[in-house]
């Protein structure tokens, strides 16, 4: 993102209503598409230019199958169990990074509509909706959109 020190969106949780948690999984880490480093880039760009969030910690889930439902994931399952401190949502690389079939990545976006969080990907300029259309489409006529 231009313009802009992404080293400087991640800060310390502080209450702002705009904390989220960075979500990057790998199955095997190597340089491609989807290495740590483009994700991590990914992460902030969509944090900082879609809802103008900051990232208060990192669920790095490395060397870990797609096919691991996200509350069980080494990294992520803790904080969407509650075990963690508070967050205001999740901003992940993309939305194959949440899971890998639509049953996990619905469940993670209807546990986040739940607890009133956000969820964020780099495909989407605005928070997603699981309210209305579907999952890959962004709201335009929610009222937290």
């Amino acid at each position: 993102m231009r313009g802009t020190d992404l080293n400087a969106i991640e800060r310390p949780y502080d209450g702002c209503g705009k904390c989220l948690l960075g979500v990057r999984r790998l199955s095997r880490v190597k340089p491609a598409m989807s290495s740590p480093e483009r994700q991590r880039e990914n992460v902030l760009t969509a944090a900082a230019s879609s809802v103008g969030a900051h990232i208060i910690g990192w669920a790095d889930d490395w060397e870990v199958s797609g096919a691991t439902d996200p509350v069980t994931r080494p990294s992520l399952g803790p904080w969407l169990r509650d075990e963690k401190g508070p967050y205001d949502g999740l901003v992940a690389a993309a939305v194959d990074r949440l899971g890998r079939n639509v049953v996990d990545c619905l469940n993670t976006g209807y546990k986040m509509r739940d607890e009133k969080k956000m969820l964020v990907t780099p495909q989407h300029r605005r928070r997603e909706c699981i309210n209305h259309a579907s999952v890959r489409s962004s709201c335009i006529d929610h009222e937290r959109c």
